[in-house]
């Protein structure tokens, strides 16, 4: 699943940050879908950008579903990097709960020796290829430890490269009542990179609205 916000014109941060164009049902909806996922996969400018932290504890009947399905307490973070640019001290590393397993790194093996040393002592790295990382034996990995639904959060390269390898089945997006402009304040749009060869169709399988919100659910076909 591929979750995002966007406004209207497309943009999907505002001064850098996701949580300008949301509110209280969309942080409702990124919760549950969360609480669905086995694991999370988040670029590494993402997590730098939003500050981060190790995924929460489902609320009531969520809960009660994961410990039906047999799933751990709360998702597993996997982050995206192939420099391995991330602060070993940020509070996705320093505020785990002792009984979760460490958030994943998925790198590539240039990865600099010295983070990747520093990144080491707080977090299990994966190497999947040379200078960028390979995104279908990323999944091909996670699949094996375990990982049924993973839930991305972005940011826009990741979404591209994810959707452009065909390895995505969903794509959740909220539509924002915003206008955001181009002042150069709005980022991205939800897709950074170049025009997918064949593009993407998209089925929409439901829509509800709320406070002039969209929350959309589209099948990729």
């Amino acid at each position: 699943m591929l979750n995002m916000v966007a406004s209207v014109d497309g943009a999907t941060t505002v001064q850098g940050l996701s949580s300008q164009l949301g509110g209280a049902e969309d942080r409702q909806v990124f919760r549950t879908l969360r609480g669905l996922a086995d694991m999370i996969l988040v670029g590494a400018g993402t997590v730098r950008a939003e500050g981060y932290r190790p995924p929460r504890t489902p609320d009531g009947s969520l809960a009660s579903a994961r410990a039906k399905a047999g799933q751990p307490v709360r998702p597993r973070l996997v982050v995206v990097s192939a420099r391995l640019d991330l602060d070993p001290a940020a509070p996705l590393f320093t505020e785990r709960l002792l009984e979760d397993p460490p958030p994943l790194i998925a790198t590539a093996r240039s990865a600099p020796a010295d983070r990747r040393d520093a990144l080491a002592a707080v977090a299990d790295l994966i190497d999947l290829g040379g200078t960028r990382v390979d995104l279908t034996g990323l999944l091909a990995t996670l699949r094996d430890f375990g990982a049924r639904t993973v839930l991305c959060e972005g940011g826009p390269h990741l979404n591209h490269q994810l959707l452009a390898a065909g390895l995505v089945d969903e794509l959740c997006l909220t539509i924002s009542p915003n206008l955001v402009g181009g002042s150069g304040t709005a980022g991205p749009g939800l897709l950074a990179g170049g025009a997918f060869a064949v593009p993407s169709g998209l089925r929409l399988d439901r829509v509800l609205a709320h406070d002039d919100f969209l929350f959309c659910r589209y099948l990729v076909v």
